[in-house]
């Protein structure tokens, strides 16, 4: 991997680890779920130009995986980190590995191999190990909201694989569209004085605003598709490793959170499960694109 791509790598790592630092400090003063509708209201105006690349047979779909890996996985998470640590959120955020493996399995029949379960185990006991004994009141609401948010986004992915291929670039751009208005509804039934926090709203929260959707959305994924399309996933995969430390770096720095006995306990083993079950897919990954490549060799010289 050359290290122009590697620098990337860790430029997107740091990006999305930065992420729930901003969305920590944006919630402070604005609605949760009001803030991450208007993340999506800016994406989508840059994105507007790839809608024509969907196609029509494929709306339904897209509408599907939008709205849950859009308005129900950012509604949920933007709603738990509101009510826990950055640093936290960022450990339980990453149930999302396992629950991707557990989905698979259960509706893709893919098989579930000893060091993917011991992964499992490992990413799970990190998160009970931080719900053991909450920081404040709210916090296991929090984390609960954070899980699942974690399995709405596998869920996502699960279907965009069972229901796909879909374009990557068309989905992110209708993922937009479809989700602003739809956070906008949940925004006005369940959140209250929207207009007078907008109003409100300190010039730091709305550069966390604009960072969530700019940095860390448009070129946050931007770079991780181009990324993509020149390096394997088995190169890539262990720099999303990187996230949850990133964040928690960040979070220190900005917020000054301090971390508990607990919390390194929690992260050394949800990452640790984490890194089992994400490399053992990379390898599976890898293994499946060399295999296709040979083939493609082989009936080349047919």
């Amino acid at each position: 991997m050359p290290l122009k791509d590697s620098l990337l790598a860790l430029l997107v790592a740091l990006l999305w680890g930065a992420q729930v630092t901003a969305v920590k400090i944006g919630g402070a003063e604005l609605p949760p779920i009001l803030m991450v509708a208007m993340r999506y209201a800016i994406m989508a105006l840059f994105l507007l130009p790839l809608l024509k690349r969907l196609k029509r047979e494929q709306f339904g779909t897209v509408a599907l995986v939008a709205t849950i890996t859009g308005t129900l996985h950012f509604g949920l998470l933007y709603c738990g980190i509101a009510r826990v640590d950055a640093s936290t959120s960022a450990i339980i955020y990453q149930l999302a590995a396992p629950f991707t493996l557990i989905l698979a399995f259960a509706l893709l029949g893919e098989v579930l191999k000893v060091q993917v379960l011991v992964g499992i185990v490992l990413a799970f006991a990190g998160v009970l190990v931080l719900l053991a004994k909450p920081s404040a009141s709210g916090s296991v609401v929090g984390m609960l909201l954070v899980a699942l948010a974690a399995l709405a986004f596998a869920l996502g992915s699960v279907l965009t694989k069972r229901l796909g291929p879909l374009d990557p670039l068309a989905l992110s751009a209708w993922t937009a569209v479809i989700a602003a208005p739809q956070l906008l509804l949940w925004s006005f039934i369940q959140e209250g004085g929207q207009w007078a926090s907008v109003q409100a709203a300190s010039a730091q929260a709305w550069w966390a605003v604009v960072y969530t959707a700019l940095s860390g959305g448009l070129l946050g994924f931007g770079l991780w598709f181009w990324l993509l399309g020149r390096n394997s996933m088995q190169q890539l995969s262990p720099y999303l490793l990187l996230v949850p430390l990133f964040a928690i770096a960040v979070s220190q720095i900005l917020l000054a959170e301090g971390i508990s006995q607990r919390l390194v306990i929690g992260a050394a083993l949800t990452l640790s499960g984490v890194a089992l079950c994400q490399l053992r897919v990379a390898q599976r990954l890898f293994s499946r694109l060399a295999g296709r490549k040979r083939q493609e060799v082989a009936d080349e010289q047919r």
